[in-house]
Formats: structure tokens, C-alpha cells, sequence
């Protein structure tokens, strides 16, 4: 399978595992901001298995892409953040998400070096 067939199977995947977990939410936990909640929790996991396959030695090409660029980039999504930003009055709730994307980004960046450096110093 070349590099856009990964992509596409992972962002496929990333999509409907995003759904479910919303649908899930939404039945388990009804309540006016339960999108919301449920928007703010996938895109924290997606930020942070972004960042740790774009380091960690585990993630060869083919996974980065099947799990990085495909199912990280299909579970995330900045649509529903832009539909909330119209719809409702949380702009602080919108930035505090962007923010801790960052850090969760950086939090999975940083296991997946140092998963890395522990490899190399094992070959060593």
C-alpha cells in the first residue's frame, strides 16, 4: 500500500473513531456541553498521538502516516471547532483547546524523543 493509501485508511479510521466516541458521549452524557467536552477530549488525543508518532521510533514511514497524518488527522477536527465558535459564546473554551493542543502535542513530541534516545543508547 503506497503513502496515500495509509493516509486515507488511517484518516478513515480517525473519522468514524471520532463519531463513535461523540455518539457515545452524547448518549452517555447528555447535557448542553457535551459536544463540546467530547470535541475537546478527541482533539487532545489526537494532538498528542500527532506528536508522538512524529518522534517515536516505533513509527516507521508507513505508520506515520497511517497513524499521524491519517488517523490523528481524521479524529482531530477543526470543523467542529469553527461550528462552535459560530454557534456559541465559548471563545475561551476555543482557546483553551488550541492551547493545551500545543502542550499535548509537546507532551507526546517528548516521549516519543525520548523513546528514541533510549533506542539509540540500547544500539550503542
Amino acid at each position: 500500500m503506497g503513502r496515500y493509501g495509509y493516509i486515507f485508511l488511517g484518516g478513515a479510521l480517525g473519522a468514524m473513531a471520532r463519531y463513535m466516541l461523540n455518539e457515545l458521549a452524547i448518549i452517555n452524557f447528555p447535557g448542553e456541553t457535551t459536544q463540546l467536552i467530547s470535541l475537546f477530549v478527541i482533539n487532545l488525543f489526537g494532538a498528542y498521538l500527532l506528536g508522538l508518532t512524529v518522534r517515536h521510533p516505533y513509527f516507521t514511514s508507513g505508520c506515520k502516516n497511517l497513524w499521524g497524518a491519517g488517523f490523528a488527522g481524521g479524529f482531530t477536527t477543526m470543523s467542529g471547532v469553527t461550528v462552535f465558535m459560530a454557534v456559541t459564546d465559548l471563545d475561551q473554551w476555543i482557546w483553551g483547546m488550541l492551547i493545551a493542543g500545543f502542550i499535548t502535542f509537546s507532551i507526546g513530541f517528548r516521549q516519543g524523543r525520548l523513546a528514541e534516545r533510549k533506542q539509540e543508547n540500547q544500539l550503542a
